[in-house]
């Protein structure tokens, strides 16, 4: 499978203080990725480099990938704008913001101001706007976190529906092991920082297809946690 983004000896400093040592890795076209590691290890610095939000970094970073969306924790959506109007600074195709509004269940709510959409949906626009471009990948910077239980079950869901009918890679950093286990193809775990890979887990098909509540979960949240000693 082709790679979409590859690694060789990637290390990043904060003046004199060592954040990434030595990371190698390669993530293919069309999976999900999910890196996990200790708070504070480097995993949103990582996904900085990969993205290209960070330029001035050691080693060598090969990207063969045109468009890159960009999911965050904070919706970053302009209070008072509609959200059909904060879609329009990423495309003005009307047609395209409708579409991809429907695709994220939001077209009832085109009109609607931010302070009147729940969190799960603000986040869902953080996914329409990502969406809008026709991405090769997107970069998705702990999204989860700050949603309650069912939002984050169901905007899971449908990220890893979506990304399964277009085909775009995902890479995700977050906190949750569950998350990652839930979410990914494979979870890429990282050291304390300064961070290098200690351990990559490829799951099985049955596995990427266990629910939220599955005990297969507790097994992978158990091995993880080893691993942030």
């Amino acid at each position: 499978m082709e790679s979409m983004i590859r690694t060789k000896g990637l290390s990043k400093n904060y003046g004199s203080s060592p954040v990434l040592q030595t990371i190698d890795i390669s993530i293919r076209a069309g999976e999900r990725i999910a890196f996990l590691g200790p708070s504070g290890c480097g995993k949103t610095t990582l996904l900085r480099c990969l993205s290209g939000l960070i330029n001035d970094y050691g080693g060598e970073i090969e990207s063969n990938y045109k468009r890159a969306g960009f999911v965050f924790q904070e919706n970053r959506l302009i209070p008072w704008c509609t959200l059909q109007k904060n879609m329009s600074f990423v495309s003005d195709d009307s047609q395209r913001i409708e579409s991809v509004l429907e695709m994220v269940g939001l077209t009832d709510f085109k009109n609607h101001h931010p302070s009147e959409l729940s969190g799960g949906m603000k986040q869902r626009a953080n996914l329409a706007r990502a969406l809008i471009i026709r991405p090769d990948i997107i970069f998705f910077d702990e999204p989860f976190q700050s949603l309650d239980l069912r939002s984050k079950i169901n905007l899971m869901g449908e990220v890893k529906r979506l990304q399964h009918q277009q085909k775009w890679t995902a890479v995700l950093v977050t906190h949750g092991i569950r998350e990652a286990v839930v979410f990914a193809h494979r979870i890429i775990i990282l050291s304390k920082g300064p961070a290098e890979v200690v351990k990559i887990i490829e799951l099985s098909r049955e596995e990427r297809e266990a629910d939220f509540f599955s005990p297969t979960n507790a097994k992978y949240e158990r091995e993880i946690l080893d691993y942030y000693e």
